[in-house]
């Protein structure tokens, strides 16, 4: 018996990633409408920067923390569990992959994307990146729910986008149709 992982840790976990992704905007709004943003000079930051460069850093580590949890549980899941339909040609992993459109994109590389690749390319990328997209105003940025990965294969580089949002809902409705197989 492998190690036994309770789906429900995965499901809290791909909840906080989809608060996460959608509460970022608001997030900065409200510290932009709450925060000083006015600088004492030209060399210092205002108390919004200040705060918005640790928010930045906190949210890039917390990000990869919940989607290395829930792709390498996700992938101990596939490797040890037979997942059996009465039709031998279902793939729930296939299903759940492509009943949201654009999850994910390949922008180098030959990646065949699902959502056990989108694990895999989670669990072994070599550089991370949130994508910051500026407010209406022009002062600040929030993350858009893009996730980038880079990395390598057998010395060929690949590099995807995973939308989080997206993702999050298709491992949502993979581990709904998994539990009743």
């Amino acid at each position: 018996m492998s190690h036994p992982i309770y789906y429900g840790s995965i499901e809290e976990d791909l909840l906080l990633l989809e608060q996460i992704v959608h509460g970022s905007r608001s997030m900065i709004e409200y510290y932009q409408s709450t925060l000083d943003t006015k600088k004492e000079c030209e060399l210092t930051l205002s108390e919004f920067e200040g705060e918005l460069i640790g928010y930045e850093g906190v949210l890039e580590a917390t990000v990869s923390d919940y989607l290395i949890r829930c792709a390498s549980r996700t992938r101990i899941i596939q490797d040890t569990n037979e997942f059996k339909a009465d039709d031998p040609e279902y793939c729930p992993d296939k299903e759940s992959f492509e009943r949201y459109s654009d999850v994910a994109k390949c922008l180098n590389g030959n990646v065949k994307l699902s959502i056990r690749e989108c694990c895999n390319k989670i669990i072994h990328a070599k550089a991370v990146s949130l994508t910051f997209v500026e407010l209406d105003s022009g002062i600040g940025q929030y993350w858009n729910g893009v996730c980038s990965l880079k990395g390598d294969m057998y010395g060929k580089p690949w590099h995807i986008e995973i939308d989080i949002k997206k993702w999050v809902l298709a491992m949502k409705f993979y581990y709904a149709v998994i539990a009743e197989l």
